[in-house]
């Protein structure tokens, strides 16, 4: 397991976990690393089978619907994918947050899959995330915004499907 964020501070909490011994639900395989998901390692690139993106914000939150500037946080994310990887998100999305992203709804479905495709990767789901999804997910920050109760929560996963990864790294 490999975490990646831009901020060593937002990964503090999940890094402590992790280094718990096993008997206590640490991951003795956990490696963190701080970057963007802009400009992910290189030695990252390619490689995922799965990557999870928990309730983003900011230009992950854009890169994740790809709705972002030269979609750089998209071919971020794209580009850490093998052939055949996927990534899982959920977000949420409310109008009280006043982001300069759109909220979402089951409307958006060709405009984001569109908008992945260019990036070689499949929308093979979206929609309602439902309340057992979003426990799983074991996030304090979806437990802070009240996640499912007072939020929406969007799940999307999108799928490489071919080998081509040319929509790695800033491309």
């Amino acid at each position: 397991m490999i975490g990646i964020d831009a901020s060593a501070a937002a990964m503090a909490e999940s890094s402590l976990r992790a280094a718990r011994s096993t008997r206590k639900a640490g991951l003795s395989n956990a490696l963190f690393v701080v970057a963007a998901a802009e400009r992910p390692p290189v030695e990252l690139c390619a490689v995922a089978a799965e990557v999870t993106i928990l309730y983003p914000w900011g230009s992950l939150l854009r890169g994740t619907l790809a709705l972002d500037d030269g979609r750089a946080a998209a071919a971020g994310i794209a580009g850490l994918l093998a052939p055949g990887g996927i990534v899982r998100a959920l977000v949420s999305i409310d109008p009280r947050d006043r982001l300069a992203v759109p909220t979402i709804g089951a409307a958006d479905r060709a405009g984001l899959a569109g908008r992945w495709a260019c990036r070689g990767l499949t929308l093979t789901a979206f929609g309602p995330a439902d309340p057992d999804e979003i426990d799983a997910s074991r996030s304090s920050w979806a437990r802070r915004l009240a996640a499912g109760r007072r939020r929406r929560v969007w799940r999307l996963e999108l799928r490489r499907i071919d080998d081509s990864i040319g929509s790695g790294r800033g491309g």
